[in-house]
């Protein structure tokens, strides 16, 4: 079986149809003109995943030079994603140091509220760091 497909900019499907019979030559000439290509069966199933997911574990892309799928490139997470991973692993951290630091305070522990003090402030400050460093 062969499919009409179309590829984004990177080599990602975007959608497919089975060219049958059924399709008139108007209609696929109009889909060509629309940036479909024609692939074969074995190709399409690569692009759907029947395959795996490739080496990087993100699928398979349509090459541009060779028309051939090919391993679509690693995830990169966003800035925005990197940041919101660093807030989600210090916030937990942050929580149980002011539980902490409270609780030292109702007891009248001030040896302890000094070290959790200490601790936060250094928390704090590998935390800000953390950030700075995104890219």
């Amino acid at each position: 079986m062969k499919y009409l497909s179309k590829f984004d900019a990177e080599g990602k499907r975007i959608s497919s149809y089975p060219l049958d019979v059924l399709m008139t030559a108007e209609t696929i000439e109009s889909m060509k003109s629309d940036g479909y290509i024609e692939i074969d069966e074995d190709e399409w199933n690569y692009y759907i995943g029947n395959y795996g997911m490739g080496k990087n574990g993100t699928g398979y892309v349509r090459d541009a030079k060779t028309g051939k799928p090919v391993d679509a490139p690693a995830y990169v997470p966003t800035v925005g994603e990197k940041m919101s991973e660093i807030k989600t692993n210090y916030e937990s951290q942050i929580d149980a140091l002011k539980e902490s630091l409270a609780t030292a305070t109702l007891a009248g522990d001030d040896d302890l509220v000094a070290d959790l003090k200490a601790e936060y402030a250094e928390l704090m400050a590998e935390y800000q760091n953390a950030l700075k460093g995104v890219e």
